[in-house]
């Protein structure tokens, strides 16, 4: 199919989704005014510097910034926001042309070779049932359910305001410092709401968002600071006394979230970040277990996607997939605890990805790196063990 084909039969949402881009627009009709993804200074007053033509096949666009003033089309925007820049001979021309006519041409033939499965599918086989999904509280009907989007604004972060068992907790992970929590939107919720009961079921927790790609709260996630000490307690029970009994929850997920469809972090503005879409081109997608590796992580300028569990799920491979086949060509790193659990899910997870045919590799393991790193977290590394780590066994 040639290239102005492609072109028109993609809109300008579903390039800057194959992109990993989450589009806003402004205006409708025929003209919309977005973000310039060439490094562009916006010097002409306000933001929104391209005006991209929406009725035009092939989406022309230019930009209005006085220093910037490029023009191209959708493959050059793609290019701008797969890279961050223009192409380098100012043309889209051999290795930039057909990154992304790739990126269509593989659009086109995924959906077309789904219209043809179901046209072959018997006419009396029972319908599916509809897929699972997690939808954005903010979305919901229910308005208790989007009241509570945004209650991170009841969040403590200070540990002198928290209980003493989330202070201890905080304390224990010093990655979780107010500034790293504000910027996560994590928190403890104090158990005195006053007149608030908004989120009353994860009060006395340290809570955790889970964020769409497109940055929506799909969940909030309650860690129990005690937990250790409940744990305990429950494994000095007598065999029949622990048999009558719940063990406790580290983690509350709310009913009807479905866990295994997300990752945290998988937030897509977070390509945004200085450095991020270099890192994961040269090292690739970096897969963690749990909410305080990918803070820990992030914390260090490294980003990561955590699977919130030590077992990865197909729907959070096939995901880990998809990015890295569009940013790090096919790379991916796991880096789950260095510890008999973690080692398990690494395992499955290597089998995994490489029946997905993925460049996919393990950060450490009890004995590489002359075992330094046996019984670690990712949470726990420092600026200098990342250095090690990545200049030693991944970015080879």
């Amino acid at each position: 199919m040639d290239i102005d084909t492609l072109q028109a039969q993609t809109s300008l949402e579903e390039a800057a989704r194959l992109c990993g881009i989450t589009l806003d627009v402004r205006g409708q009709g025929k003209e919309l005014r977005m973000d310039c993804p060439f490094n562009c200074r916006g010097d002409h007053g306000g933001r929104k510097e391209i005006a991209v033509n929406a009725e035009n096949p092939q989406k022309v666009f230019m930009c209005h910034s006085y220093s910037c003033k490029f023009r191209g089309n959708l493959l050059t925007l793609m290019h701008g926001w797969l890279t961050g820049g223009k192409p380098a001979s100012g043309r889209m021309v051999g290795a930039d042309f057909q990154r992304v006519k790739k990126l269509l041409a593989d659009k086109i033939v995924t959906r077309t070779t789904a219209s043809l499965v179901e046209r072959v599918v018997d006419a009396n086989q029972p319908p599916s049932p509809a897929p699972l999904r997690n939808s954005a509280l903010i979305d919901s009907p229910e308005e208790k359910v989007r009241e509570i989007h945004n209650i991170d604004g009841k969040f403590v972060v200070e540990v002198s305001g928290m209980n003493p068992a989330a202070a201890a907790y905080v304390r224990r992970h010093p990655c979780l410092t107010p500034e790293s929590m504000r910027k996560w939107r994590c928190g403890y919720l104090p158990n005195d709401g006053g007149g608030d009961k908004r989120g009353w079921s994860l009060r006395g927790q340290i809570v955790y968002p889970v964020l769409s790609e497109d940055g929506k709260v799909l969940s909030w996630v309650g860690r129990d600071p005690a937990y250790e000490e409940k744990d305990r307690e429950f494994s000095q029970l007598l065999p029949e006394a622990r048999a009558s009994k719940e063990p406790p929850a580290k983690h509350r997920f709310p009913k009807g979230f479905h866990r295994g469809l997300e990752l945290f972090g998988q937030e897509a503005n977070r390509l945004n970040e200085p450095g991020y879409r270099e890192f994961i081109e040269k090292n690739g997608i970096i897969v963690v277990e749990g909410f305080n590796d990918v803070i820990g992580l992030d914390n260090l300028g490294i980003p990561a996607v955590g699977v919130m569990s030590n077992r990865i799920t197909e729907t959070q491979m096939a995901k880990v997939s998809r990015w890295a086949r569009r940013l790090s060509s096919g790379k991916v790193v796991l880096m789950f605890d260095c510890q008999e659990s973690g080692i398990e899910g690494m395992k499955a997870a290597l089998w995994g990805f490489a029946q997905l045919k993925l460049d996919v590799r393990l950060a450490w393991s009890p004995s590489m790196h002359e075992g330094c790193f046996a019984n670690r977290q990712p949470e726990s590394l420092t600026q200098d063990e990342v250095s090690q780590l990545f200049l030693d066994g991944i970015a080879v």
